[in-house]
């Protein structure tokens, strides 16, 4: 009796109409996740809760809402996403209005921080600043410090000295005025005299800098410890700044080791491929000798976070150029692939180094134009690039969720799966453990689909099949593809000699029109088998048809023949080999009319200075065959190429 009376009990609770959550108690549900740090969770309530309180709503309850979930955007790295978000909800908080005091400067806090992470420095620093100006927190609160500290990071670039000035009032401070425990003080108090030293390394202050990364080392128990944690590696990291700035090489290599940057990089795991950066004058705004050290981490998904400029020089720039925001910003757009990122233990990639300056590329019209040719066949079979924003970690994230909708929906052998595949297997952030299925499956479905050669040889490519290219330009015979065929025989031929090689370039020429990017490579590389021939006139007279500027001579993807262009291992710094040091780099020089390389300067460096130094003197002895040439000889500028030193066992 009792067992039925139980078992008719459950069945009238389970037809009972579930009972309606109230705004206040999701709101606390979504709060406590916050609170719990378990961010997408809490992103998913404050989400459905703006939802239900409507997206249009200018409430206080809607803002406060809005400022919350902006909270969870910036803690997952989404700061283009909580901008807008918190720009929104300081409308519903007034300044001057004690009741809305707490939630004003826990806005102005994230959209701070927001803007920080996006390389707005000077933004980031008067909204720093309002939380300071309006006293929207009690003075020894946790958030005024912060406050204070990130009013001064972000400060020193306009203003050096204020920024100098709050330091020293913070590290005036007791040990009370930082935390509850002795740990929090000492945390708080090497962050600022890192800072300190800093303001001072920019302001050429040299002594003043080793002074307090002297007490910081102190305060942090050493700086030549075996076991260490963040805070030593970037201590470490701004004495091998210092050491650079001083011109000690021995302290450089020293302390780069201690640092640990050579345990991000094991000799397989490049990381960071395809990042941009920012573009010289006068296409962009920054000198070609203007520099900045920027430090950020990675996260397990390969997006990139914590961007923060260390040193910045404007070079022979103008003072207002602001390389300190237009490198970080650089950075903060960049992607690691996933599966690379988590092989490195996350200690060694939370504080990553690299030494950048500015690159003038030109875009590869080539490259561009074939992407058309696919769009076209795309859009005759009702398919369309995958709509994915932000960075290429970013995009991975939203092309694997698009993926899998197809595959539910679909199944996987559905054509609509192409185009998603095609933006998987080109993203910099898909690493080669994930690319390998891809690509077996992308190069099943172009076969079974008919779909253009192009797509056939990304899947070869990516899933480096041996040989792609042969197969790949029969392939595109066969299928009457004459413009990506002639794009890979025009890649063939850049990469080893061929007998016949300059009847397949008059061919070239002859398919395609003058307007045809594809006629003008193939005259350049004629031109320059005519030089290497002998026969300067005939070569001139090809470049002539061109009409390439030297600025242009990256347009058509040339790579000019170098004489002696290559590294040895006399090349590796001796004290790089004492201390087992090993760093990646990207070189840009352009090439002068008689072959000599110049304006060598290295564009990216992890780490820092280690090896800079070594290859722009090799780099400078390169001698080239020039790319343009005949009587109006211009030489060929902003090449670039990316090297590695390494020792090998």
């Amino acid at each position: 009796m009792l067992q039925r009376l139980a078992l008719l009990l459950a069945l009238i609770l389970s037809a009972a109409p579930a009972v309606a959550t109230t705004v206040q108690e999701d709101f606390n549900t979504a709060q406590a996740h916050l609170d719990a740090l378990r961010l997408a969770d809490a992103r998913n309530g404050f989400t459905a809760l703006l939802n239900r309180i409507g997206l249009q709503s200018r409430s206080r309850s809607a803002m406060i809402v809005r400022a919350r979930l902006a909270e969870t955007m910036v803690g997952q790295g989404d700061a283009e996403e909580a901008v807008p978000l918190l720009e929104t909800a300081l409308t519903g908080f007034a300044a001057g209005v004690a009741a809305d005091a707490d939630e004003r400067a826990g806005a102005l806090s994230h959209l701070a921080h927001a803007e920080e992470e996006m390389g707005k420095l000077r933004a980031a620093y008067r909204h720093w600043q309002a939380v300071i100006d309006e006293k929207l927190l009690p003075e020894t609160s946790v958030g005024m410090l912060q406050a204070r500290l990130g009013a001064a990071r972000t400060g020193q670039w306009t203003q050096p000295e204020q920024a100098l000035a709050a330091v020293d009032r913070l590290l005036a401070l007791p040990d009370s005025g930082w935390g509850d425990t002795p740990k929090a003080a000492k945390t708080g108090q090497v962050l600022a005299l890192r800072l300190k030293a800093q303001i001072a390394m920019r302001q050429g202050k040299l002594e003043a800098a080793k002074v307090a990364l002297a007490q910081a080392g102190k305060l942090a128990g050493g700086t030549e410890t075996q076991r260490v944690d963040l805070g030593d590696v970037q201590l470490r990291g701004d004495l091998a700044l210092l050491a650079w700035l001083r011109g000690s090489e021995t302290e450089l290599m020293q302390y780069t080791a201690l640092s640990g940057a050579t345990m991000l990089d094991d000799g397989t795991r490049a990381g960071g491929r395809g990042n941009e950066l920012p573009s010289c004058a006068p296409q962009g705004n920054l000198a070609p000798d203007a520099m900045a050290v920027v430090e950020f981490s990675v996260r397990d998904d390969g997006r990139v976070l914590n961007v923060r400029p260390i040193y910045a020089n404007p070079g022979s720039g103008a003072a207002d150029s602001h390389p300190e925001e237009e490198f970080a910003a650089a950075v903060h757009n960049w992607s690691w692939p996933a599966d690379q990122a988590t092989a490195v233990n996350p200690l060694w990639r939370a504080a990553i180094r690299v030494e950048l300056r500015c690159l003038s590329t030109q875009p590869d019209v080539i490259w561009a134009s074939l992407q058309r040719d696919l769009l076209a066949w795309y859009q005759a079979r009702g398919l369309a690039w995958p709509e994915a924003t932000g960075t290429d970690a970013e995009r991975r994230i939203q092309l694997l969720a698009q993926l899998a909708a197809v595959d539910a929906r679909n199944g996987p052998q559905s054509l609509a799966a192409l185009p998603i595949l095609v933006a998987l297997v080109t993203n910099s952030a898909v690493g080669p453990s994930e690319t390998a299925p891809m690509a077996e499956r992308l190069a099943a479905l172009a076969t079974a689909q008919d779909a253009p050669t192009m797509v056939l040889f990304l899947a070869w490519q990516a899933g480096k099949t041996r040989d792609a290219t042969a197969p790949a330009i029969t392939r595109a015979d066969q299928r009457g593809e004459a413009r990506f065929a002639d794009y890979l025989r025009l890649e063939q031929l850049e990469q080893r000699k061929t007998p016949n090689a300059e009847a397949v370039l008059q061919a070239i020429i002859a398919r395609h029109p003058a307007s045809d990017p594809l006629h003008t490579r193939a005259l350049i590389q004629l031109s320059d088998l005519a030089f290497a021939r002998g026969a300067e006139a005939d070569a001139a007279a090809l470049l002539a048809r061109t009409g390439l500027s030297p600025q242009q001579c990256a347009l058509v993807d040339v790579k000019p023949q170098g004489k002696n262009a290559l590294f040895s291992d006399a090349d590796f710094p001796t004290a790089a080999r004492i201390w087992s040091l090993s760093g990646l780099m990207r070189i840009a020089h352009d090439i002068k009319p008689s072959g000599e390389a110049s304006n060598v300067r290295v564009v990216m460096a992890r780490p820092p200075f280690i090896f800079s130094a070594a290859a722009v003197k090799r780099v400078t002895a390169w001698r080239f065959q020039p790319v343009l040439r005949g009587d109006a000889s211009v030489g060929c500028v902003n090449r670039n190429f990316p090297t590695r030193f390494r020792m090998i066992n």
